[in-house]
């Protein structure tokens, strides 16, 4: 889960809760707004404290519903929660609707449940007295509970009204802040309003949206209700008229903020999954590709990754950054904000702009991004590579074998393979050499005169680099006994760090690959070493590795080191420092999806003296 703050006039804060171990389907905060209750789809429940630093874990109920938890909603007091999901067909005893205590996970009645044990959204009235609605995924009927301890309201001369609904999934059922009324949208493309005690039919409208609508929302004062739809707009009703008031083509609007005049239908991408007011009165809505339109104003899109980053590439005079993801896209982020601020796969279809909106850049993961005489090189499991300029892809070519990592020197950039080594220059591929062994990691000097390799044979090998041709010079063995899954050069080209799935070794290339700091000295990771990145001064080398942390080594203070567990949930993918004035700034991607910037100078200073 990741908490934002959307205040443009400073640099991206946020904080990423990693309490669950499977994907997070929901997350509420309480009324109070101390505690925040979230699930994921293995029916995991967690109550944890967002209020102090250590976000310490109330309630943790590992099987709170057999199946995927789809909506959660607090009670007025913050001590009650209703969750709702996907029951069990086979174990009588499970339920798709519960009521339970905040703190113990008892239960607080017995809800009404659904059809087939599914439901879908739930709503807890926000005053006295206490009511509950609940909203089916299968059977697209409400169910009214009243209590406590609660339990299901019997229909009596229509009243609780629970079938104003035709077909489908009730999607989203949603009280406004008075609890006067309450709303439910669903598949049939209506909105239906109801009287917030009674669930008596109030008003229903009909055909809102051209698709299914997603979600619904309040605003502060009650009088306007959000919608989105997967026809990919976003409507604003006034509860007073019944009127639709305003809207937003968002789909159209993520096209045309990447480049396209217009689209020919609704594209996957731009349906609108979500929807929800910040600040009382500023609409916003996500979409299926995960783009989140803030709609003041002025539409600002805020985007990211959502799949595990896998690679990473600087270009600092620009102070702009690159990073892949296994989905195929390729997000552009300012270093100075720290906010992504393009998304690359619609440019970069070979059929032009690409209408589903969904960002891929490559059809498969993306193994390596790297920058060279102004263009971006990218490399990915369609065994591709593909150079973009200005946003825009200007060649691709096809590779003979699927390829696992890039690097560039100057003007040249060595792409590794499962079958071995492609040296490329300009936009073309000016040599291809098959090695014997199996590469592992790559690293070329900054002059393009040598390429090393780091093999799963334990030995680093170094190749001369002359023209199109490449020539083995030397072999670095006798010190690694893994495969040597990382490689940096320092920036004066003078040293080499090297990594396996234990130890980094740090090599004098300068005088005739002499260790610096040899095996079993730098040591405590755990599992696979991924990234190496020295600092600008090449006093400092950090790694990152799949177990989750990066270290700090000092080549002045060999046994001090400066430990950052829990870095990425997943591993460690990407290491770089930034040029800086007065310090050390350090950033790192993971399989978390997330980009983290790290101000190391204290903890440097602190530490290393």
């Amino acid at each position: 889960m990741v908490v934002r703050e959307l205040d443009n006039s400073k640099k991206v804060k946020s904080f990423v809760y990693r309490g669950h171990t499977a994907q997070v389907t929901v997350a509420k905060f309480s009324p109070s707004g101390c505690y925040v209750a979230s699930a994921d789809v293995r029916g995991r429940l967690r109550v944890w404290s967002y209020d102090n630093e250590e976000h310490l874990c109330k309630l943790d109920l590992s099987s709170a519903m057999t199946g995927p938890i789809r909506d959660i909603s607090w009670d007025m007091d913050s001590k009650r929660l209703v969750i709702v999901g996907e029951g069990s067909n086979t174990d009588s005893s499970s339920v798709c609707a519960k009521v339970i205590q905040w703190d113990t996970g008892v239960k607080v009645g017995d809800l009404g449940q659904h059809a087939r044990n599914k439901a879908s959204s739930c709503a807890f009235k926000p005053n006295r007295p206490m009511r509950i609605v609940t909203g089916g995924a299968e059977d697209f009927t409400l169910h009214l509970n009243a209590g406590p301890p609660f339990s299901r309201v019997s229909v009596v001369d229509g009243v609780p009204a629970e079938s104003c609904h035709t077909r489908g999934a009730i999607h989203c059922v949603r009280y406004n802040k008075q609890g006067s009324l309450v709303a439910s949208v669903g598949t049939d493309k209506s909105i239906v309003f109801y009287d917030g005690k009674t669930l008596a039919l109030v008003k229903k409208m009909e055909n809102v949206h051209d698709a299914s609508i997603y979600s619904c929302a309040w605003n502060d004062d009650g009088t306007q209700i959000l919608t989105c739809s997967a026809d990919g707009t976003v409507k604003i009703i006034s509860v007073e008229t019944f009127d639709i008031i305003r809207s937003w083509n968002v789909a159209t609007l993520i096209a045309a903020d990447h480049g396209a005049n217009m689209i020919t239908k609704v594209p996957l991408g731009g349906m609108m999954m979500g929807c929800a007011y910040v600040h009382g009165d500023i609409p916003v809505a996500v979409g299926l590709n995960g783009h989140i339109a803030v709609l003041d104003d002025e539409v600002e899109f805020l985007t990211g990754h959502q799949a595990p980053i896998s690679c990473m590439s600087i270009h600092e005079e620009s102070s702009v950054m690159y990073t892949g993801d296994s989905d195929g896209v390729i997000v552009q982020w300012d270093i100075s904000t720290g906010k992504a601020i393009n998304i690359q796969g619609d440019h970069n279809m070979d059929n032009g702009f690409d209408e589903t909106l969904m960002n891929k850049v490559h059809t498969g993961a993306i193994t390596g991004v790297s920058i060279i005489d102004g263009k971006l090189l990218s490399i990915g499991w369609d065994d591709k590579l593909r150079f973009t300029e200005s946003s825009m892809m200007v060649s691709a070519a096809d590779l003979q074998a699927q390829p696992n990592a890039i690097a560039t020197g100057n003007r040249i950039a060595a792409i590794m393979t499962v079958n071995g080594i492609l040296l490329v220059k300009g936009n073309q591929i000016i040599s291809e050499m098959d090695l014997s062994y199996e590469a592992a990691s790559i690293c070329v000097s900054s002059d393009d005169a040598k390429l090393y390799v780091g093999g799963r044979d334990n030995i680093i090998h170094v190749y001369a680099i002359d023209g199109n041709c490449l020539t083995e010079i030397h072999q670095m063995s006798g010190v690694h006994q893994q495969p040597i899954y990382s490689l940096a050069l320092s920036n004066d080209g003078k040293m080499l760090a090297s990594a396996d799935v234990r130890d980094v070794v740090v090599w004098n290339i300068d005088c005739n690959y002499e260790t610096i700091v040899g095996k079993s000295r730098w040591c405590f990771h755990k599992q696979r070493i991924n990234a190496l990145a020295w600092s600008q001064d090449d006093n400092f080398l950090v790694s990152g590795s799949n177990d989750d942390s990066i270290f700090v080594w000092c080549l002045k203070k060999k046994t001090t080191r400066i430990e950052y567990a829990f870095a990425h949930r997943g591993g460690v993918t990407g290491l770089r420092f930034i040029n800086h004035s007065d310090g050390y700034i350090l950033v790192s991607v993971g399989a978390d999806a997330c980009v983290n910037m790290w101000d190391l100078t204290d903890d440097i200073r602190n530490k290393f003296s």
